[in-house]
């Protein structure tokens, strides 16, 4: 047993002990805050390429993602996603769909669970996680792949719209499993791949009912969209357009997209019931499978990312051909509700992972207060001081693909065999055009669809084909 010397030497090295904890335990918090700033430099950055996009400066948004993509620090997924779209807006569809096949792939080869990275989350926030792209995000990588096969050759067009159906399935079967209600509303097939499934097999001439049975699985899950049910006569008499006449589709990326933003939200009892589950299993795994309740601290409100969608005053594309009105595209499949749905349907477990994290600081902190000998109003100081300025160092995690339109919208338009101008331009919500609207020589041939590719966050109109 050792002896306290006389002399204090045992009780100043204690006095030491705690005082280098502290600074190492402060080293730690402002190493956090320091990558919070970094990741706040991130941020900044890529708003300011996408507002570059929105107004039609597409140097600084390609110089400013070009960067960030290859930076590898959290931001460069999502910024990746969004430069194959200022590639497509170029014109260089060919990049644009090399760069979303190899993020695809990385994404699908992403391991379910990544210890590492989640332990990392549950001592910093969740902007250490690996970045997953939301369920929306991972469909609509598949839809974009297909635009921009039709950009090009159109041949792998029908095979990318399948895989977006097909990933929206498993996705649902996913959200079923975890006990998501209302799955099926939630997480329903996509109008654009149905329909672009239908358009391309009444291309051929002879597979009309597998382009009449596409286009009634849009009506049913988009019957907003009112040109399908002359799609689906079309198809059932067998006639792709009348003879001497070819079709012209305006496939447009309408409006500024959803993107996620910071916002307080306040803890549900689905929340609690998951977070509190969760940490109870954990515990009682650590203690040797004995069965033990754990309570969490009162926690009326986190942090978390909520979907918003950026103002943007177009509502639809105006199409002329040779200066004489053809139509207007309309809605086939709405990105921003699409995202809002299935963020809404995640927050829970959005929620409770906040939830957990407050409380593992909270028990990280006490447990340091204690272990340092401090007390009274002396442990009550460094637990406010350390757990706010632990807590104030997270950030929200917003990482997204911010350059994914509002709306996909379409006009099919049956035109004589000929050359033509078309001529595109952004309609606000006046319903009269704004902007200055562009142009692009097309040729229809005979029986034969022609695809004209646009993307219009706002006035300014890119066309990728």
């Amino acid at each position: 047993m050792s002896r306290q010397r006389p002399d204090g030497t045992e009780e100043v090295t204690k006095r030491r002990f705690r005082m280098k904890f502290i600074h190492h335990f402060v080293g730690i918090l402002l190493l956090l805050l320091c990558s919070s700033v970094g990741c706040a430099r991130s941020l900044a950055r890529i708003d300011v390429a996408r507002d570059a996009f929105a107004v039609g400066d597409l140097t600084i948004a390609e110089e400013t993602l070009v960067d960030l993509s290859q930076s590898k620090d959290r931001f460069s997924s999502a910024a990746a996603l969004d430069l194959a779209m200022v590639e497509l807006a170029t014109g260089d569809a060919k990049s644009a769909e090399q760069r979303f096949r190899k993020l695809r792939d990385e994404f699908d080869s992403l391991p379910k669970v990544a210890p590492v990275h989640e332990a990392a989350a549950m001592v910093s926030d969740d902007t250490a996680r690996i970045y997953r792209p939301s369920a929306y995000e991972q469909i609509m990588i598949r839809a974009m792949l297909a635009v921009c096969s039709l950009a090009t050759d159109g041949a792998d067009a029908e095979s990318y719209a399948l895989q977006a159906a097909m990933r929206q399935s498993e996705l649902a079967e996913e959200a079923k499993g975890r006990g998501i209600e209302n799955v099926s509303a939630i997480y329903q097939s996509i109008a654009f791949a149905p329909y672009l499934r239908g358009v391309l097999r009444e291309a051929t001439h002879h597979d009309y009912d597998d382009a009449a049975r596409a286009y009634q699985l849009v009506s049913a899950v988009e019957p907003r969209f009112s040109a399908v049910s002359n799609d689906i006569a079309r198809a059932n008499l067998g006639s792709h357009s009348n003879p001497g006449h070819g079709v012209l589709y305006v496939i447009g990326c309408v409006g500024r997209g959803p993107v996620l933003k910071e916002v307080e939200a306040p803890t549900t009892t689905a929340a609690m019931q998951i977070a509190s589950a969760v940490l109870n299993v954990t515990t009682n795994q650590k203690d040797g499978g004995k069965d033990r309740a754990l309570a969490l601290a009162n926690i009326a409100s986190v942090k978390v990312p909520q979907v918003v969608t950026p103002p943007s005053e177009v509502i639809g594309l105006g199409v002329r051909a040779d200066g004489v009105a053809i139509g207007v595209t309309e809605t086939l499949t709405s990105v921003s509700e699409l995202a809002t749905k299935q963020t809404e349907a995640e927050m829970p477990w959005t929620i409770a992972r906040a939830v957990m994290r407050r409380a593992a600081k909270e028990t990280t902190v006490a447990t340091v207060g204690n272990q340092l000998g401090l007390s009274g109003a002396a442990g009550s100081l460094f637990h406010f001081a350390a757990a706010s300025a632990w807590s104030g160092s997270e950030r929200v995690d917003t990482r997204c693909w911010g350059l994914l339109p509002r709306e996909i919208q379409v006009l099919r338009a049956e035109l004589p065999a000929g050359h033509y101008t078309i001529s595109l331009s952004s309609i606000g919500r006046s319903g009269h055009p704004i902007g200055g609207g562009v142009e692009r020589p097309v040729t229809i041939i005979d029986g034969r669809n022609e695809y004209l590719i646009a993307i219009a966050p706002d006035a300014t109109i890119y066309l990728a084909r």
